[in-house]
């Protein structure tokens, strides 16, 4: 005997080839392959009690709360459904018959229904879900983290945008304020001051879309004015009310990122409650709320938010779990560059933390992120034609 490592259908498939079973059962087992870990929340015991029930007959298994077998009207308990695609199919079918748990099969449905990381659009173009992008970042800042790519003058940072293109940058981020940890904030004006200067002389000329990382609307609107065709929020769309509706008003794309506090106070001490859960919950409320406010959905792209108000394990956790915001069907940027909680074991500085980015990068690309945010774009962007060949 040995365990088979089964990462895509395709590796299914041909496993299946090889003991010659009848290409008509290949669906099935495809769907029997896959397990899965569905968490539930907000329900009452009637309802733990019944997806337990049917869990079983449909051959799978739920984990519920000891007390929710002990009834109540009052309380709601969580559940983890244990369930492979195939059983996943029978469940949903089985609750079609009990409109008290739509709710509960419309997410299963959801699930059956993904797979596989979403397209997006920016502009005009539409970005296929077919390999990992590369967002090259610009800082325009006297005090980024990182020196070694911080730039002042119009015609430095247009040779730099040039050379991070013919490297392979598939979008560039411009960032006119730093948000390290303990940074304050930067007046509305100077920002402006800052991009100005660039926008003017080197966004319209860029190949690919430019972002512009900033939480202020009037600064938004002056970028997407001057040819940007996304805001990076790291607010999430709270810092500045207006921000959502400048976006929408643009048609322009948006990174929602998740962040605890801000930037000058977010590394004092950070504490979650269930980590995942609360990022989880965070961007599903935000993107919600671009939604309401008149963002498409397909030009939302989400940020978990690596090192702004995390732990050092928090962002390895994140790392390794990122997969678990993939059902929310937004592609995935992560911003993970050079960031200390890479070079914090080891004790190293910015410029000696490439070989842990790019590992880094390469399970993120392994666990579900669609655009890497990097300061060295070469580099990376060869893990991520490696890294797809070999998980697509």
């Amino acid at each position: 005997m040995r365990t088979l490592v089964l990462h895509n259908n395709a590796v299914i498939a041909e496993e299946l080839r090889r003991i010659d079973v009848d290409p008509l059962a290949h669906s099935i087992f495809t769907a029997k392959a896959d397990c899965l870990a569905l968490k539930f929340d907000g329900l009452s015991c009637a309802q733990i009690n019944i997806l337990k029930q049917t869990a079983l007959v449909c051959g799978a298994d739920a984990a519920v709360p000891r007390k929710a077998y002990r009834g109540g009207r009052s309380r709601t308990f969580c559940a983890i459904l244990f369930a492979n695609r195939r059983e996943i199919e029978k469940i949903e079918h089985y609750l079609r018959a009990q409109p008290w748990m739509e709710k509960m099969r419309q997410g299963l449905a959801t699930v059956l229904a993904g797979g596989g990381k979403p397209a997006f659009k920016i502009g005009p173009r539409k970005f296929a879900a077919d390999r990992t992008y590369i967002m090259g970042i610009i800082n325009l800042t006297p005090d980024s983290f990182y020196a070694g790519q911080s730039y002042t003058t119009p015609s430095i940072v247009e040779r730099v945008i040039a050379d991070m293109i013919d490297e392979g940058a598939d979008l560039i981020d411009i960032g006119a304020e730093s948000t390290r940890p303990g940074s304050m904030p930067v007046d509305e004006k100077e920002e402006m001051r800052r991009l100005r200067v660039v926008l003017e002389k080197v966004v319209k000329r860029t190949r690919v879309p430019v972002s512009i990382d900033t939480q202020k609307a009037n600064v938004a609107a002056l970028a997407l004015d001057h040819g940007a065709s996304i805001i990076n929020d790291i607010s999430g769309l709270r810092s500045d009310r207006s921000m959502a509706r400048v976006i929408a008003r643009n048609r322009a794309a948006v990174v929602i990122m998740h962040m605890k506090g801000n930037p000058r106070t977010m590394q004092r001490r950070p504490r979650y409650k269930d980590l995942m859960d609360e990022v989880h919950a965070f961007l599903r409320e935000r993107i919600d709320y671009a939604v309401d406010h008149g963002i498409a959905r397909e030009r939302i792209i989400i940020d978990p938010g690596l090192g702004f108000g995390k732990r050092l394990e928090d962002n390895y956790t994140i790392i390794n779990r990122l997969a678990e915001l993939t059902d929310l069907d937004r592609p995935l940027l992560v911003g993970h560059s050079r960031k200390s909680f890479i070079g914090k074991p080891f004790n190293l500085p910015p410029d000696h933390r490439l070989e842990g980015t790019l590992g880094v990068g390469s399970l993120l690309i392994r666990n579900g992120a669609s655009i890497l945010r990097v300061h060295d774009v070469m580099e990376a962007r060869r893990v991520a034609l490696l890294t797809d060949r070999i998980v697509r």
